[in-house]
């Protein structure tokens, strides 16, 4: 430990590992020093040594309390407990010391800890998400402030939880419509009855709020969530299964007209995880939640699931359906008639039919695939690659398998061997994934993943007006697919859309508002319109999803500097140099915006001769737009470029030189920078009207 500055020592159980390593990571990347290490918790006189010396010489001592510490009656974290609370008698009184945080539902007044906890207040942070105001208590605390953060004690009497379950998914989805028949029915029972909005909870907000704009378009009363289902098998061993069940209700329900439904991202986040159905509804912003689970013993199956409100836990509700495996989507079907008739309940098309077809090794292997791509990762895409083939090896028609398998490859392609650059457009690789996605829609022509995947290889066709077509057909295939939103709003930004883009972004962050990848997305809608104030808090909920995120940390630089701080923007910066293909020309221009650009130069120096075009935006990036134009290269410059390209003022000194005139052209861009330039001055002027 460095005595040079002050220090945290983090106690946790073992099983709390995970979540302690998120608190470390966050308080390390604002520069705080950590005592964090794994590897070194283990038994012995050397190891009880240096424990005794960390809390002796930290300056704040953080026990992680939870379910986990609850149950475990005798353990190493309960020895540094006692050893945190004996330095408390060698502190001036009001010195803060000690500060509890709590990962999980778990209450203070049952908590099992020493009494002297009970003293300071604590700090709540449900699935240990650090917030940045969480990591700004902590700096407040370390500097000499004498209470702990803003986290209100919670009331003992607490909603009931929600003990969510697991992530997979089969093709038997047994009473599945009868559930759907029955949410979906409710909310036409409903009709336009006012529901009363979901409480914020009581405790402190484990994931950063919602930037305005995503926030409650007032939570609608048509507005549902679908966790995963609780597997129930004696085994334990029937995850997918229960996990199938759950997406393919959320599905169905996402084609019912008028119905607003969370993407699974953001609704399976709970998933074994006990938060209360209040706190749920109100960080996916629904007026609705459907919770459930499944039991297999042997040929039958039990589903039960629930209508629940939101806002305070009230169950609408609940039925059990008892069939065999075999026959359930007959059963399925005649469940949905019953409660359809009950209802008065229309749905839009169902998948359930070509569903059923599917062999359910296939299917399941098709939903691990797609949750292995989700990581955004080299690791997850290898993943996700192997069991989709393998899924079409059992299925080789499998419509859904086959269009996310060309996800797998264009994402992938992106990042590895510059898919999206416009010398790549017509290349091999994109041809074969174009064809695969055309095979997925011969043999499913309704699928809105299809048409997604289509809209978003055309996009790096450079073809973005069919790029455009194909995600407004895929979103109007399926207004509650939140991908299908992410993409069109970056192809239309590409495109000199301003407005549509973002509004299409911010559809999608409503939709998915705990999924990073769009919340970073968001980001970038948001700068564009100079919105640097929402733009930094989509990114820090990024963060606190996905501490890692290197988009998410790029761009919280940018925005940064964007709003003039830029000390903290420089600081960010160098966090992000480490990997930063691709990226150099944001941190240069966040770099050289802040007086530090003998650093901006080291970067632009480490970029390869070969990329002419990140040598060009980062020239431009550093004030050099006339040297720029040296390095024009159109074949190496990315569609990712484009969504600035239009409106960057570092550009405007060249704008009407004859070479960018010709890039333009050669592009074929010429009409979209006209757009963008438009727009921005209809911009300049809306701003000097404010301003009069």
């Amino acid at each position: 430990m460095n005595d040079s500055a002050p220090a945290i020592f983090l106690s946790y159980a073992h099983e709390d590992v995970a979540a302690a390593r998120r608190i470390a990571d966050a308080l390390r990347s604002a520069g705080i020093e950590v005592w964090f290490d794994e590897n070194e918790l283990r038994g012995g006189d050397s190891w009880d040594a240096k424990i005794r010396q960390q809390i002796d010489t930290c300056a704040l001592f953080i026990p992680i309390i939870s379910a986990s510490t609850q149950e475990r009656s005798k353990g190493y974290f309960r020895l540094e407990w006692k050893l945190a609370v004996d330095q408390t008698h060698l502190l001036a009184a009001g010195v803060p010391f000690i500060a509890p945080v709590v990962i999980d539902a778990t209450t203070e007044a049952s908590a099992i800890v020493p009494p002297e906890f009970m003293r300071v207040q604590w700090t709540r942070l449900t699935d240990a998400l650090p917030t940045p105001n969480f990591v700004a208590q902590i700096k407040k605390l370390l500097g000499g402030e004498k209470t702990v953060g803003t986290a209100s004690r919670r009331d003992p009497t607490e909603p009931s939880r929600h003990k969510a379950a697991p992530t997979t998914r089969p093709s038997w989805l047994v009473p599945l419509a009868a559930v759907v028949l029955a949410v979906a029915g409710y909310f036409v029972w409903q009709g336009t009855r006012p529901v009363t909005p979901a409480t914020a909870a009581s405790s402190a907000t484990n994931i950063p709020a919602r930037p305005e704009l995503i926030e409650r378009a007032a939570s609608s009363d048509k507005s549902i969530a679908v966790l995963a289902f609780a597997d129930l098998s004696e085994a334990r061993n029937s995850e997918y299964f229960s996990d199938g069940i759950s997406e393919e209700l959320l599905n169905v329900l996402a084609k019912v007209p008028g119905l607003k439904v969370s993407a699974r991202t953001s609704a399976f986040f709970f998933k074994g995880k006990n938060v209360p159905i209040p706190e749920i509804g109100e960080k996916l912003n629904v007026a609705y939640i459907v919770e459930g689970s499944v039991q297999r013993a042997g040929d039958r199956v039990k589903i039960t699931a629930q209508l629940i409100k939101a806002a305070d836990g009230f169950h609408v509700w609940s039925d059990t359906f008892t069939r065999d495996a075999k026959d359930v989507f007959a059963v399925q079907e005649e469940i949905a008639g019953r409660i359809a008739k009950e209802l008065s309940l229309k749905l839009g098309v169902s998948s359930a039919a070509a569903t059923a077809k599917i062999n359910p090794q296939a299917f399941e292997l098709y939903l691990q695939g797609r949750q292995a791509w989700n990581l955004r990762n080299e690791a997850g895409y290898a993943r996700a690659e192997a069991l989709l083939n393998r899924a079409l090896e059992l299925e080789p028609n499998f419509a859904r398998a086959i269009s996310a398998l060309a996800d797998v490859w264009l994402i992938r392609g992106t990042e590895t061997i510059g898919l999206s650059a416009f010398g790549q457009r017509d290349s091999t690789a994109l041809k074969q994934i174009r064809s695969q996605i055309e095979r997925a829609l011969a043999l499913d022509p309704s699928s809105a993943e299809a048409y997604a995947s289509l809209g978003n290889a055309l996009q790096y066709n450079w073809r973005l007006s069919e790029a455009t077509r194909a995600l407004r057909q895929a979103v109007a295939l399926n207004p509650n697919y939140a991908s299908g939103h992410q993409w069109l709003g970056r192809v239309l930004l590409c495109d000199g859309y301003y407005d549509e883009g973002l509004a299409a972004l911010r559809r999608a962050a409503e939709l998915d508002p705990l999924s990073p990848r769009i919340l970073d997305n968001y980001a970038i809608g948001l700068r564009l319109f100079g919105r640097y104030e929402e733009a930094l808090a989509a990114d820090e909920r990024a963060l606190a999803l996905q501490p890692g995120s290197r988009q998410a940390g790029v761009w919280r630089a940018v925005e940064l500097s964007g709003l003039g701080r830029h000390e903290e923007a420089i600081a960010q910066a160098r966090l992000m140099t480490g990997e930063v293909e691709d990226y150099e020309r944001f941190l240069i221009g966040v770099l050289a915006a802040g007086g530090a650009r003998a650093e901006a130069e080291v970067l632009l120096r480490k970029i390869p001769a070969s990329e002419k075009g990140r040598i060009f935006r980062s020239l431009v990036a550093l004030g050099r737009p006339q040297e720029a134009l040296e390095f024009v290269d159109a074949a190496s410059l990315r569609i990712s470029d484009m969504g600035d390209f239009h409106t960057d003022p570092n550009l405007d000194p060249i704008r009407s030189d004859p070479r960018f005139v010709q890039l333009l052209a050669t592009l074929d861009m010429t009409e979209a920078h006209a757009r963008g330039q438009a727009w921005r001055a209809a911009q300049e002027l809306k701003k000097g009207g404010a301003n009069r």
